[in-house]
């Protein structure tokens, strides 16, 4: 019997337009990058461990969507394509075949860099305390590793593709905000949805985003 894992379907949402200024993104829902066991077990037990294994989930998910996505890419056995516009079937799947492959290829570079530098991390070990340099640079390529063995792994043949209010909406929300940025934060408050590509237009400061998710944490654990 297939295991919870290979049961998982994905439903994505393919934003193109006839306008070459616009960029094609792919959408997925942010529920898919959670990992709800850490979630439960937090709201089972408000020990300080549990707390910071959720706050680690939050930032994880904040700082690291397309990752997370794209290594669960090769774990769905049924993957459906929702569209704005009609568009041939084999044509999408030959646009989704294009964007995963420039994601293959992302990680496999960042995965080459990373393990070049990680010996360069040593040099840090001089310096009173733990070294965070070395830690990071060990976690981003296993995290590289694991993302492109995922992107090489996803079998894209049968895609199901079909027309969709809720990419139409996409689309015309995209249009109807000026800014890239702007709208790409808006679907994610309105939708839950992430843009696969997000990251390539939306810049975000570290610092920002730990201050943000630190509020979230706390409002959730008071909850």
């Amino acid at each position: 019997m297939a295991s919870p894992e290979e049961q998982e379907s994905a439903k994505l949402y393919l934003a193109s337009e006839d306008d070459a200024n616009t960029p094609e993104l792919l959408f997925f829902d942010e529920e898919l990058i959670h990992d709800s066991r850490w979630k439960k077990t937090s709201e089972k037990s408000r020990e300080l461990w549990q707390r910071l294994k959720l706050r680690y989930e939050l930032i994880a998910c904040e700082a690291f969507a397309g990752d997370r996505f794209v290594r669960k890419l090769h774990k769905f056995r049924k993957i459906t394509i929702a569209l704005n516009r009609p568009i041939d079937p084999s044509e999408v799947r030959s646009r989704i075949k294009k964007m995963i492959r420039d994601r293959s290829y992302h990680h496999l570079r960042w995965l080459i860099i990373d393990s070049l530098l990680l010996p360069f991390s040593l040099l840090v070990m001089v310096l009173p305390g733990p070294n965070f340099v070395g830690y990071y640079l060990l976690f981003r390529v296993f995290s590289h590793w694991r993302s492109y063995r995922s992107a090489s792994r996803t079998n894209l043949e049968d895609l199901e593709v079909q027309l969709d209010d809720r990419a139409r909406e996409v689309s015309a929300f995209l249009k109807s905000t000026e800014d890239l940025k702007t709208a790409l934060m808006g679907l994610r408050k309105k939708y839950g949805l992430r843009a696969l590509q997000e990251q390539e237009f939306v810049p975000q400061s570290f610092l920002s985003l730990v201050r943000m998710l630190g509020r979230e944490t706390h409002g959730e654990v008071a909850r």
